[in-house]
């Protein structure tokens, strides 16, 4: 379980574990506004709630609208808008900075206690692996932000400036979850098949500039050594970086536009 002094770091930014609830819908591919029109239909559907009427739209523009061109404008407008999870996401981040930690909701599951309990051991037996000597491990674990964003590694290599060089992921899960993890061998594998991973080691990269991050897991109950432990390298997805940082640019604004209404609407009264 995290301590209370990362707790009281964390709060507020968009933390490195949570951020897949910023990336519904990262990879559908953006609507074309290749077309004369698009731009005056951009500017009048902008302002509806739901999708009008080709009737409704034609008294306010002066191009010609069409069923398909309608369609094609309003899907743009919806690729814009910020997905429900990525709201509630930004709400609660606000709502961190004007409540202490509750402690009711510090529950714990199968997964954070293996954790808690294996992650120490886990990154002894990366260092064994990779030769690296990990710093900032179990109860030393430092809390590292900038401009809103943050993680919490399991481990981190610094270099001779005292820059992160690299730092770890361990994971301690259940057998069938732990062997699930064991399958994945790259990038590829990884944003596939556990895309909270992938956002969360990515995240990791953004805040420290690191090219490069462990992913370790662990499981002792494994009957066979080959399957108890591994690890491999999560490479810097600098495309996939920038998709990331726009979210968290549109989760900013929402985050400060929250902050203010509590503000404005119940504090300064």
């Amino acid at each position: 379980m995290l301590s209370e002094k990362i707790l009281l770091d964390r709060a507020g930014n968009f933390t490195a574990s949570e951020n897949h609830r910023l990336m519904a819908g990262w990879d559908k591919p953006v609507p074309s506004r290749e077309y004369e029109e698009f731009h005056e239909l951009h500017n009048v559907l902008k302002h509806f709630d739901k999708k009008p009427l080709v009737g409704e739209v034609k008294e306010s523009v002066e191009c010609k609208v069409t069923g398909d061109l309608l369609n094609k404008t309003w899907a743009v407008i919806q690729h814009q808008k910020p997905s429900q999870g990525l709201i509630t996401y930004a709400k609660e981040k606000a709502i961190e900075e004007l409540f202490e930690p509750d402690p009711s909701l510090n529950f714990s599951t199968a997964h954070t206690r293996n954790g808690e309990e294996r992650e120490g051991e886990c990154m002894r037996l990366l260092a064994e692996a990779t030769g690296l000597v990990f710093v900032n491990l179990d109860d030393d674990q430092v809390h590292i932000h900038a401009d809103g964003v943050g993680v919490t590694p399991d481990g981190l290599v610094i270099d001779d400036l005292d820059l992160v060089e690299t730092g770890a992921e361990a994971k301690c899960k259940s057998p069938l979850e732990h062997a699930k993890n064991m399958l994945i061998k790259d990038n590829a594998d990884l944003m596939r098949d556990a895309f909270d991973h992938f956002v969360q080691i990515q995240t990791a990269m953004l805040v420290t500039g690191a090219s490069k991050w462990y992913f370790a897991n662990h499981n002792p109950f494994a009957k066979d050594e080959k399957l108890a432990f591994g690890y491999i390298i999560i490479t810097r997805d600098n495309d996939f970086i920038k998709i990331l940082s726009a979210r968290i640019e549109i989760a900013k604004k929402l985050k400060a536009d929250f902050y203010m209404q509590i503000q404005t609407k119940i504090l300064d009264k």
